[in-house]
């Protein structure tokens, strides 16, 4: 029997998700907090719902974490309360929000309005 290529599946817990909201590159440093560690990360990229960051720590996916973050040289410490770890690659994780304050909301807000006003008006 010849050697048939048979097609590859994907994995079952890979699936499409259309982003409700824009992700907006950045290279800040974060600081993250749960039960098991404390480490010190980058923020590659930032939407009003969640974030990715290459962390000192591997984590896994359903971890809870509380996080510390600026968006500016000169802007203000956010405090998220509670973000859940959604995917991990390595270091490398996804995190979506679940609690922060109105005013956390609204820094992150501010700083995605200002880089969507910079990248725009650079093009």
């Amino acid at each position: 029997m010849a050697n048939e290529s048979k097609p590859r599946a994907k994995p079952k817990n890979t699936r499409f998700v259309l982003r409700p909201y824009r992700r907006m590159p950045i290279q800040r440093v974060l600081y993250y907090l749960s039960g098991k560690c404390v480490g010190k990360g980058v923020v590659s990229n930032l939407s009003q719902t969640g974030m990715r960051v290459q962390g000192e720590h591997e984590v896994e996916p359903g971890l809870e974490l509380a996080l510390r973050l600026t968006l500016s040289d000169d802007g203000p410490t956010i405090d998220i309360e509670q973000a859940t770890v959604r995917w991990v690659d390595g270091h490398d994780f996804g995190l979506d929000f679940v609690r922060l304050s109105p005013v956390a909301k609204k820094h992150i807000t501010d700083a995605l309005t200002q880089q969507l006003r910079t990248s725009q008006s650079s093009n």
